[in-house]
């Protein structure tokens, strides 16, 4: 049989705060996130195919995403994952890419954001209402006593209308139509955005203790965070090469002669086993700047499979 899991299945195994545990295996199990799994791209028309292999125990994935702003009635990043056993290769499942996508990442920007956050921190900003924003509230909003909750989207509808859904979930979140209102004196910002340019500019923000976890703008020629800001900061990373290859917030600074060619960077798997401490001070001014490796997909799938056998959930399909 082959497993199919929806995105409404998926989204009903596992909660962002219940991965966020369990997806620092991605950087510790056999070396951390591995950058031999690389990312490939295949530019179709005016869209592009992603593949994403990656393997993680017994456990082979490939992520297949497709990011097509060409039709308006459809989401812009679609996909599936095909799950296999990495031992014997038998297909074991197909996930819905998109649905693993949102988890997964909320998931590691928690871990991250938890391990680098000062404990103090009280004012959290969100910045993006797209797809990754209900995952990312509903992960952050139990890492601090946070005693304001700020959310800022080019799309003032999309805020609101994230702001009223976390309501319902018990978070206490305030809309801000200026970037500038919504960063000042915020101790954590995490940033969701398909950002070209900054966001915001450095003096918008604190000059201690700040925390941001940078998390869209895909790709080298993109960026959301002002150079000043990541050339101040101490820099922390899924993997240095995913970010050397593919991170215009850091890329960019570099190209510009505000960072070395290969500036200092911090990974996870660093983190976790304690071979780095993380945040030296209270004072200090942490950036975690988020690429998404393959091996994140593979753990997550992992898990999911695992949930959705020992639940009976999702479509049972005869294969083979």
């Amino acid at each position: 049989m082959l497993k199919f899991l929806d995105a409404k299945t998926i989204d009903g195994l596992l909660s962002v705060p219940e991965l966020a545990s369990g997806i620092g295996a991605a950087f510790t199990s056999g070396g951390g996130a591995d950058p031999g799994f690389t990312r490939t791209a295949v530019s179709v028309g005016d869209g592009e195919l992603l593949l994403m292999p990656a393997v993680h125990a017994t456990t082979l994935s490939v992520k297949l995403l497709t990011l097509f702003d060409t039709a308006p009635e459809l989401p812009a990043i679609q996909g599936l994952v095909p799950l296999f056993d990495a031992v014997t290769g038998r297909p074991l499942a197909v996930l819905d890419a998109a649905a693993v996508t949102r988890l997964r990442t909320a998931a590691v920007t928690v871990l991250a954001t938890d391990l680098l956050a000062p404990p103090a921190a009280r004012v959290l900003t969100v910045i993006g209402a797209g797809a990754q924003g209900r995952g990312h509230l509903e992960g952050l909003a139990g890492l601090r006593p946070w005693t304001s909750v700020r959310l800022h989207s080019r799309d003032p509808r999309k805020a609101r209308l994230l702001a009223e859904w976390a309501r319902g979930q018990g978070i206490d979140a305030e809309v801000h139509e200026d970037v500038t209102t919504a960063v000042r004196d915020a101790d954590v910002i995490c940033t969701l955005t398909s950002a070209e340019r900054p966001l915001f500019e450095d003096s918008a923000v604190r000059r201690e203790g700040l925390h941001v976890s940078a998390v869209g703008a895909y790709g080298p020629a993109r960026r959301e965070l002002p150079t000043a800001l990541v050339a101040r900061a101490g820099l922390f990373v899924e993997s240095a090469e995913a970010v050397l290859r593919e991170a215009g917030d850091v890329l960019i600074p570099v190209a510009e002669g505000a960072l070395p060619a290969r500036p200092p960077m911090t990974e996870l798997g660093d983190l976790l086993s304690g071979r780095h401490a993380g945040r030296r001070s209270s004072e200090e001014v942490t950036v975690f700047k988020s690429v998404g490796v393959p091996v994140e997909d593979a753990v997550v799938c992992d898990l999911l499979y695992q949930c959705a056998m020992a639940r009976d959930a999702g479509v049972d399909v005869p294969f083979g």
